[in-house]
């Protein structure tokens, strides 16, 4: 019974904690003129807790201020004959209809205003011209040949495909922006020796696969050769050579040591003292010989972005990765008791050959693996925001 009611009012303080964020966001937004998204949470917090009396009165002062708000908006983009007038107009539109569905599905809301008003006549009106504003903006705006320029453009067909899904070719103009829009990077593969072909293969796929992950939605589209060969890639944007300047695998070293290791109180035997039977304790000694075999596999990768147009390297490092595999094993002359659990066990352990040099690769470049993703998605993302900006 007591865990049930611990249980109820952990309940009680998640749900409180929920309604008090969405109250706290509505009235934040209210404050800062965002009648829309002042009304949708209002309307959110409504629905969880229809008795809400601050979302109420978020609701009662921001619905009608963002309605007048938009017809506000829309007036003056018709009457200042803006460029995009059309996609300004059509996206108060929708507003407003999301506001009013968003009413009819909170009971409560709907207590307060019963039949808001909805513009589905006037936005069947708006939404081909709008369409039709925003792709020509869009086909304006890839003849200039730029990056960033082809990015807005994409904005644009998507947003032309958005208001009218069937317009004209606009799904083929979305695919052409977004060609134009990406920056296309080809990725040389290192040159290792044939008997580590397998495990730079391995690395290298395995690199292609993040680096199209962490980029993803970024502009940025990594080809190998053979993708960029396929798909008649001839004018790539840039180049990510990368190339091992220095590696060495399978390295041997082995060592021995040898210690005198002891264990004060132990029983070593008994003894009789008045005619009782005593324990005897005593120190215990065991002399211990440590075998180690390592085997050190390291080298360095360097990372170049290299422009295409111009060969120049945009940016560069050096990577290092290292890998040491480890064997140890032991024996000993002497008292057992004298050695700890770990020493004991490693008497027990028998010496094995290390891994094929091709496991040894893979192993040493895994941290180096980590570093040109890293690198790879900093210097892209950087770039995306230099370019926005021009």
């Amino acid at each position: 019974m007591i865990i049930m009611k611990r249980v109820s009012y952990l309940l009680l303080l998640l749900v409180t904690a929920f309604l008090c964020v969405h109250c706290s966001s509505s009235r934040k937004a209210l404050q800062h003129g965002e009648y829309f998204k002042a009304s949708m949470e209002a309307i959110k917090g409504l629905q969880s807790n229809p008795n809400s009396k601050k979302s109420i009165e978020v609701l009662m002062q921001s619905y009608p201020l963002a309605k007048e708000n938009s017809l506000r908006i829309i007036q003056n983009a018709l009457d200042a004959d803006v460029v995009n007038k059309y996609s300004v107009v059509a996206d108060e539109y929708l507003a407003l209809n999301a506001l009013a569905d968003a009413i009819y599905t909170c009971p409560k809301a709907l207590e307060f205003f019963p039949q808001p008003e909805q513009f589905s006549r006037e936005l069947g009106q708006i939404l081909p011209l709008a369409a039709e504003e925003a792709y020509n903006l869009g086909e304006r705006l890839l003849r200039s040949n730029t990056i960033r320029d082809a990015r807005e453009a994409y904005v644009q067909f998507v947003k032309a495909g958005n208001y009218m899904p069937d317009y004209r070719d606009v799904e083929e103009k979305i695919q052409d922006a977004l060609f134009a829009a990406t920056l296309k990077v080809v990725v040389e593969k290192p040159i290792t020796p044939e008997r580590y072909q397998l495990s730079t293969d391995f690395f290298y796929n395995n690199l292609m696969e993040r680096i199209y992950k962490v980029t993803e939605n970024q502009f940025v589209r990594f080809y190998t050769y053979e993708e960029a060969r396929n798909e008649r890639l001839n004018n790539p944007d840039q180049y990510l050579v990368l190339s091992f300047e220095d590696f060495a695998v399978g390295n041997m070293r082995e060592t021995k040591s040898t210690s005198e290791v002891t264990r004060d109180s132990v029983l070593v035997g008994t003894t009789t003292v008045n005619g009782r039977k005593q324990d005897v304790y005593g120190t215990v000694k065991a002399n211990l010989v440590v075998n180690s075999r390592e085997v050190v596999s390291q080298g360095i990768l360097s990372a170049k972005i290299v422009n295409a147009a111009n060969n120049r390297v945009e940016s560069q490092r050096n990577f290092p990765g290292k890998f040491v595999w480890v064997n140890e094993w032991a024996s000993y002359k002497g008292d057992e008791r004298a050695l700890s659990k770990e020493q004991l066990k490693m008497t027990k352990t028998e010496p094995i050959m290390p891994p094929p040099q091709q496991q040894l690769f893979i192993e040493f470049t895994k941290p180096i693996f980590d570093q040109v993703v890293s690198f790879t998605r900093s210097y892209y993302v950087r770039l995306n925001r230099e370019i926005n900006k021009r």
